[in-house]
């Protein structure tokens, strides 16, 4: 269905996208490593788990967002371990294979392997730190051997892969050099929301030994146009049954500017309450996305080092009608509170671009153009500004 709030599965719930599901394919097939980007809530999550749904591909996912807390700069690494390992062992589930890498884990870690399979924490918490780097290396080349004997492909995938860098004593480069160079039937997908920071994160590999000079291709998930916005919504409430006045589609389009999350969570509330012989009205399911953005983003102020600075860079972008150059927002932020040097408001800028939270398009920052991003993280400001 395609207004199903959860990440997608089967191609037939995803509306379009044929272009990114070729390269992502195509990649894969062609053993090249990639990067598939995007804004929040457009929609890569749904992409990459339909691209890699197919029986030519054994796939590992890492959910690296099991490790994110907006207060924590560092990450350790039994934390990051134990998400790995997560991660290895739904794939030995799903595809009812591995016997080799559980009795390899198993002996690592130092259980019996029901106490793996079954993943019991308290058992397996205290041993996390036996895992090594070659530790990682030899799963993925047992699983990558197992892809091989099957005539499959290994696909692993790492969502919201900047957190790897926050990961204490992982030694990325080295780990990543190892399979690529060894597991030649393998591919890693790397996800990521705060594109500047996976940007980043990418571009410290390409350059750093042993890692330097490898392959990894770009593609980018954008939010719909305003067309296939309207597109999508039609086609949603014709699968639901739905009538729905044009009115009310051409507003919704306005109030969510192609994000693909807000449009599915319309879509999927609308529908609900139509069903159901409830009046809809399209402020308070927008209400509803608006209070997601503004805790989540208010999470992010308060493990930020200047909350009071941050929420005045977003009130400032927001006085300025959405957008400014660095010169205009420092200017309203040094009249909203205390002195505050250019270059900090540079730097803050530029943090929220990393982040994902605001764009830069040449000498401008830019607000999300989305009601509910943007008026959630103008209220979440205002309510930690008050706080100081």
């Amino acid at each position: 269905m395609l207004f199903d709030v959860r990440p997608k599965e089967d191609k037939r719930d995803l509306y379009d996208r044929e272009r990114e599901l070729s390269e992502i394919r195509e990649s894969i097939d062609r053993r090249v490593w990639l990067s598939v980007y995007g804004f929040r809530r457009v929609g890569k999550t749904s992409v990459v788990n339909v691209a890699v749904n197919d029986q030519r591909y054994i796939v590992v996912k890492v959910n690296l967002m099991r490790l994110y807390d907006p207060k924590k700069r560092r990450y350790s690494r039994p934390d990051f371990i134990r998400v790995f390992l997560e991660g290895i062992n739904e794939a030995i589930r799903r595809y009812t294979l591995g016997g080799r890498v559980v009795r390899f884990i198993s002996n690592v870690l130092g259980v019996d392997e029901e106490t793996f399979l079954e993943f019991n924490a308290v058992k397996i918490g205290v041993r996390l730190r036996r895992f090594r780097d070659q530790d990682i290396n030899s799963v993925i080349r047992e699983f990558n051997q197992l892809a091989k004997d099957n005539g499959k492909i290994l696909v692993v995938v790492f969502d919201e892969a900047q957190e790897l860098m926050k990961v204490n004593g992982l030694n990325l480069p080295s780990l990543l050099h190892d399979i690529y160079d060894y597991c030649k039937d393998t591919v890693i997908i790397f996800t990521g929301s705060m594109i500047g920071l996976v940007e980043g994160m990418l571009r410290g590999l390409e350059y750093d030994k042993p890692f330097f000079g490898r392959l990894i291709r770009r593609v980018k998930v954008d939010k719909f146009n305003e067309d296939q916005s309207r597109d999508f919504l039609h086609r949603g409430f014709e699968e639901e049954g739905v009538r729905v006045s044009e009115d009310v589609i051409n507003d919704a389009v306005t109030r969510f500017d192609g994000i693909v999350g807000w449009l599915t969570l319309f879509g999927a509330e609308y529908s609900f309450r139509v069903k159901h012989g409830e009046s809809v009205d399209l402020s308070e399911v927008e209400g509803m996305a608006i209070n997601e953005v503004k805790e989540e983003f208010k999470g992010f102020l308060l493990g930020s080092q200047s909350p009071e600075r941050y929420s005045a860079v977003i009130i400032a972008l927001d006085r300025l009608g959405g957008k400014g150059t660095l010169g205009e927002v420092a200017k309203v932020v040094k009249a909203l509170i205390r002195e505050t040097p250019e270059s900090r408001v540079y730097e803050i800028l530029n943090r929220l671009v990393n982040m994902g939270f605001i764009e830069k398009i040449d000498d401008e920052y830019i607000l999300p153009r989305d009601t509910p991003n943007r008026k959630g993280m103008l209220m979440a400001s205002r309510e930690v500004i008050s706080q100081w």
